[in-house]
């Protein structure tokens, strides 16, 4: 039986109607697939790096900047370039003992958590910490961090890590070793689908 042009119109406007509801649903679950399994890597790499890190791999040498890039490739980040940063630190409980030993009578962080050491790796622009408000000059230049500089700075102060993470009071050279991935996990540019990227944080 045939259906007449009546019916295959009515097929045709139905079909439209649905797909007002079914095709940005399919697209909706479309970029939230893409997201988790960006969201997953992001997470690997943030463990990866967070680990080596605390064991001592110095990835300011080139062999070292290697096994990062392997390891970011997933995620589009490359040395100085790409969709994310890598932002490594090393964060210490500033004591009465550190003070004294960088002959600091005046010592405006001490009793605060403050950054020691940061190393960035790919894109400047994503590079960001959630425990502090680093400049962008530490960012560049934070590889080596002189005591005197940690101990006075106050943009160097890890403002809240003491949320996450306490140390026993006055016991000096405790340090936690850790890693924060950013990545623009924006697949397409569609403002229907906006997000704010993927973030990871590892502490060792």
């Amino acid at each position: 039986m045939h259906r007449n042009s009546k019916e295959r119109g009515s097929a045709i406007v139905e079909f439209m109607f649905s797909s007002l509801v079914w095709v940005p649903l399919l697209l909706g679950t479309f970029m939230f697939g893409i997201n988790i399994i960006r969201a997953i890597q992001v997470s690997q790499l943030s463990r990866d790096t967070g680990h080596m890190f605390a064991y001592g791999v110095d990835f300011t040498q080139p062999q070292n900047q290697a096994l990062i890039t392997d390891l970011a490739s997933a995620v589009k980040i490359k040395p100085g370039a790409g969709e994310g940063a890598v932002l490594l630190s090393k964060i210490t409980l500033a004591t009465d003992s550190d003070c004294t030993a960088a002959n600091m009578r005046v010592c405006p962080n001490r009793g605060k958590y403050v950054f020691t050491s940061l190393y960035v790796f790919g894109n400047m622009q994503y590079a960001n910490s959630k425990l502090g408000t680093l400049t962008n000059y530490w960012l560049t230049h934070g590889s080596s961090i002189q005591a005197a500089q940690y101990l006075s700075d106050p943009t160097l102060v890890a403002t809240n890590f003491s949320s996450l993470l306490t140390f026993p009071p006055g016991q000096s050279g405790q340090y936690a070793y850790v890693s924060e991935v950013t990545v623009n996990s924006q697949a397409f540019s569609w403002d229907l689908f906006t997000n704010t990227g993927s973030y990871a944080r590892s502490i060792f």
